[in-house]
C-alpha cells in the first residue's frame, strides 16, 4: 500500500480513527469534551477517499519500540526525552521521561497553529485599511496580515496575497470620489492593535542580529523581512518601514494618473474610532498563512498568530497576553499541559518549556477532533524529504514523504514532533526533544530523524 501522506490520505485517515475509537479512549479527553466525531468536509481540498488506517491495523510492540529508542539515542550527546503515541487509543508505546518539560524551539509553534484554527474560521482574511481621521489626514491601520506585500495584490499567492500598491490605488479613487482632493496629506500608521513592548524581553539580542525575528507589529510587509524570501534579512520597526512604503506607492500613483497631491509619512499614531474608512485590502486565508507559518517555521507570523488569538480572545494583542491566551486556548481543548511555561509563541525563548507528553497530546487530539479546522493541523506540518524545513531531511527511499513534523532548533536544543505511519498502518504522534546538544546540533537532528524513521517500520 502507498504510504505517501497527501492531504487526502491524511485527514481522511484521521477522520476513520475517530469515527473507530470514540472519544473515551483518548488520554486527557473527557467524553464531555466534544461531541462524537462523524465524517465532515473540511477546509481543504483533501476528502478524497483513501483506505482507512489505524484502529484494525496490528499495534507497534511497545517493549520493541522502546529498546529502539534507546539503541538510537545510545552513545549521543544531550539529554532525550521522547514519547510515541497510538492515535487510535492515545496509549504511550514509548515514555522516555514523555512528561518532563523541556525547551521545545519551534515545536512550540504547534501550540500557537492549534490556538489558532481554535479561535478563527480556516478562512478568516486579515484586513488591511487606508482611512481618513477628522483631521483630514490618511491612515494605514494594521489588522494583523504578517504577509502583506509592497506591490500589487496577488489573488494566487499566499506572501503578497494583498498589497500595498493595490491599497494606495484604491485609497486615490476614494479620495478622488470625495469631490475635494487636497494638495497635500499627512500619512500616520496605526499599529496600535499589538500594544506594549514589540519585542519579548525573553528574547536574547542576537535572535535579531541572525535575522530570527524583529519588532513585532501590524501593519507590516513581508512578515518583517526586506523581501518575500522568508530568509532574507529582518528590517527593524517594520510598521515605519509599511508606512514609508505605502507613501512612495501613493505618491507614485499620483504622478503617474496626473494628480497634484503630495503624501508625507508622518509617523505613528493611536487607534481614532472616528476615522473613515476608505479602502481595504484582505490578506490570504487564515489556513493558507498557517501553513507557510509552519512550513517555513517564521517566527514572526507565529508571534503575530499569537497575538491575533489574543485578541480574537477579547484580551489584547501585547506578548504577555498572547502567550496567556494561547495557553489557554490549548488547555480548552482537553489536551494535559501539566508544566507548560510559554514565554513566547514561537519557540524562539530558551525559557520556554513543554513536555513531549503535552505536545505528542495534542498532536492525537487535533488528528481526532470533531472540529473539521483541528483536524487541518497535519495537513500544515512540513513533510519528510519533500516541503519547508523537513526537505532535507528523512530524504531516503524509506523515508520521503512518510512523516509530517514541526521541526525545532535552539543554540543547544533539537525538537522533531509530528505523526508517522507505521508499515501496516497504525497512526502514531511522536515527539523527540534533545537537550544541551551545543556543538551538536547535526548529531542531536539524526538521532530524532533515526527515532521517526523507526515509526515506519
Amino acid at each position: 500500500m502507498a504510504r505517501f501522506l497527501s492531504r487526502g490520505v491524511w485527514l481522511v485517515a484521521v477522520l476513520a480513527l475517530a469515527a473507530l475509537v470514540g472519544w473515551h479512549m483518548l488520554v486527557g479527553q473527557p467524553q464531555t469534551q466534544e461531541p462524537a466525531a462523524t465524517p465532515a468536509a473540511l477546509p481543504s481540498a483533501a476528502a478524497e477517499p483513501f483506505t482507512p488506517l489505524g484502529a484494525d491495523a496490528p499495534l507497534p510492540d511497545a517493549a520493541a519500540l522502546t529498546s529502539a529508542v534507546e539503541a538510537a539515542i545510545k552513545g549521543h550527546h544531550g539529554t532525550y526525552n521522547v514519547v510515541v503515541q497510538d492515535v487510535a487509543t492515545g496509549e504511550n508505546l514509548v515514555d522516555r521521561n514523555a512528561s518532563t518539560p523541556a525547551t521545545p524551539a519551534s515545536s512550540l509553534k504547534l501550540l500557537t497553529g492549534a490556538a489558532a484554527l481554535a479561535s478563527f474560521e480556516p478562512g478568516h482574511r486579515f484586513t488591511t485599511t487606508a482611512t481618513l481621521d477628522s483631521e483630514h489626514r490618511l491612515r494605514l491601520v494594521g489588522g494583523g496580515d504578517a504577509l502583506l506585500g509592497a506591490g500589487a495584490e496577488q489573488p494566487g499567492e499566499v506572501a503578497g496575497h494583498a498589497g500595498l500598491e493595490t491599497l494606495a490605488k484604491l485609497t486615490l479613487e476614494a479620495l478622488g470620489r470625495q469631490g475635494t482632493l487636497e494638495s497635500s496629506y499627512e500619512v500616520l500608521v496605526d499599529a496600535s492593535l499589538f500594544p506594549g513592548p514589540a519585542l519579548n524581553p525573553a528574547w536574547t539580542a542576537d535572535l535579531i542580529t541572525t535575522n530570527n525575528i524583529t519588532e513585532v507589529q501590524t501593519p507590516v510587509l513581508n512578515a518583517g523581512r526586506v523581501s518575500a524570501s522568508h530568509s532574507s534579512a529582518v528590517v527593524r520597526e517594520p510598521a515605519n518601514a509599511a508606512l514609508a512604503a505605502f507613501v512612495k506607492t501613493l505618491n507614485a500613483q499620483a504622478k503617474d494618473t496626473g494628480l497634484d497631491v503630495a503624501f508625507t509619512a508622518s509617523g505613528q499614531a493611536g487607534k481614532d474610532e472616528q476615522a473613515t474608512r476608505l479602502a481595504a485590502v484582505e490578506s490570504a486565508t487564515l489556513l493558507e498563512q498557517l501553513g507557510y507559518m509552519e512550513e517555513h517555521s517564521d517566527n514572526f507570523m507565529a508571534e503575530t498568530f499569537g497575538r491575533l488569538v489574543a485578541v480574537q480572545r477579547g484580551a489584547t494583542g501585547s506578548y504577555q497576553d498572547a502567550r496567556e491566551q494561547v495557553t489557554a486556548a490549548v488547555k480548552e481543548l482537553g489536551v494535559d499541559t501539566s508544566g507548560l511555561d510559554m514565554a513566547d509563541a514561537s519557540g524562539l525563548a530558551a525559557t520556554n518549556k513543554v513536555s513531549p507528553a503535552t505536545l505528542a497530546g495534542l498532536l492525537t487530539h487535533a488528528a481526532t477532533s470533531s472540529q473539521a479546522q483541528l483536524r487541518e493541523l497535519a495537513t500544515l506540518l512540513p513533510v519528510s524529504g519533500d516541503t519547508g524545513t523537513l526537505a532535507g531531511r528523512l530524504n531516503t527511499t524509506d523515508t520521503t514523504g512518510l512523516v509530517r513534523a514541526k521541526t525545532g532548533t535552539l543554540a543547544a536544543v533539537i525538537s522533531l514532533s509530528g505523526y508517522a505511519t507505521t508499515a501496516d498502518g497504525r497512526f502514531l504522534s511522536f515527539s523527540v526533544m534533545a537537550s544541551d546538544v551545543q556543538g551538536a546540533l547535526g548529531e542531536a537532528r539524526g538521532v530524532a530523524d533515526s527515532i521517526a524513521a523507526l515509526l515506519l517500520k
